[in-house]
């Protein structure tokens, strides 16, 4: 087996483009060898993010870098000429790999919710996912040491990716009443969703919203006003601490213009709160040095339309690892309960490894 690897990216059959991937230890030596640049000479080593133009044997390419161990060569779609690059690098040395993406993976795709969320599973598709398993593999084979690292990456990325590629993350706006929760999610979704009064009380029932922070899917729920209550208010409240209980985050709302701030009930975990201050606009009746909690907290008018703090903070928190472009996800739960597994049992990563291998096919 050669530990550099030629792949089609592209749909098999005529076009217009085709993408021929090599991916591996040697790819850029083989690059070299293989295309002549039209200009300069190429670099004596890969400069990612970097392209060319020019010729591999009497064909005009574009060579791109895409990572330290990849480089794409986009050429001419006929069938005739793709087969022929691919085997200009097979008769070099490396292997050619088909690339088959699962019909889940395809299936996820038409349900991406974001364009963010699409680009990282049609790079999953186009075999980022597999070729990274078979690097893993290999490595697992000749220096175990050096696959923890790639392998804790790969499944931190599915924890904290992966499971949100499709389906939000769920965001809960919570506080005691009139602290400005529904005001909030309006103008973080950019229109009216939820009803807005003065009166306490009035939201009593779980809205939801689903919007986009910096291309990841969220879903906003707005809940009723944490009290004492009875009633149809009651119920309401039973619902919010519900939600509360099952989100991936909370955000608490204090408001800057209340003599008396309410930090928020010990039922929430530390771990899934995230403080915000509202009513920034208006004079503040408090010191946020005052409130151990309250310090570095987001400020936020929702009057003004000024939340970008709070988007900030909450896409910190749900993404602490972005993933690269054309980086590897585990992108069904499957694939991110296999990887964990590999990550938690060392001696048992290899048979796990190449199961998500075969699922991903």
């Amino acid at each position: 087996m050669s530990d550099t690897a030629v792949s089609l990216l592209t749909a098999p059959g005529s076009a217009a483009i085709a993408t021929v991937e090599v991916r591996g230890p040697r790819a850029w030596d083989l690059a070299k060898r293989l295309f002549t640049p039209a200009g300069r000479p190429l670099p004596e080593s890969p400069d990612v993010g970097r392209f060319w133009f020019g010729t591999l044997g009497s064909d005009e390419v574009v060579l791109a870098v895409t990572a330290a161990d990849a480089v794409e060569v986009h050429c001419h779609g006929g069938l005739r000429v793709v087969r022929w690059v691919i085997e200009q690098f097979t008769a070099d040395a490396a292997e050619e790999r088909t690339l088959r993406p699962s019909d889940e993976g395809f299936e996820l795709l038409q349900r991406a919710p974001a364009l963010r969320t699409a680009s990282i599973l049609l790079d999953q598709l186009n075999g980022a996912f597999a070729l990274e398993v078979q690097q893993i593999l290999r490595l697992l084979e000749t220096n175990p040491d050096s696959a923890k690292e790639p392998l804790r990456r790969l499944a931190e990325l599915g924890d904290t990716v992966g499971r949100h590629l499709v389906e939000p993350w769920k965001v809960v706006i919570a506080g005691p009443p009139n602290v400005g929760k529904s005001s909030l999610v309006n103008a973080l979704a950019g229109y009216q969703r939820s009803v807005v009064s003065d009166v306490a009380g009035t939201t009593r029932d779980v809205v939801g919203v689903r919007v986009a922070f910096d291309g990841w899917p969220v879903e906003l729920i707005d809940t009723a006003g944490l009290r004492e209550a009875e009633g149809l208010e009651a119920e309401g409240i039973e619902r919010a601490e519900r939600e509360a209980t099952a989100a991936d985050l909370v955000v608490w709302l204090m408001d800057f213009s209340d003599p008396n701030p309410v930090w928020g009930p010990e039922t929430i975990p530390r771990t899934r709160l995230v403080g915000c201050v509202t009513k920034s606009d208006l004079p503040g009746q408090w010191n946020l040095g005052d409130w151990g909690d309250a310090w570095g907290m987001p400020l936020v008018s929702s009057a003004t339309g000024d939340v970008s703090g709070l988007v900030h903070a909450l896409v910190n928190r749900l993404v602490p690892a972005v993933p690269k472009p054309g980086e590897a996800v585990p992108f069904t739960p499957r694939l991110i309960e296999l990887v964990e597994a590999a990550h938690a049992a060392p001696a048992e990563a290899a048979r796990l490894l190449r199961e998500a291998l075969s699922t991903a096919e």
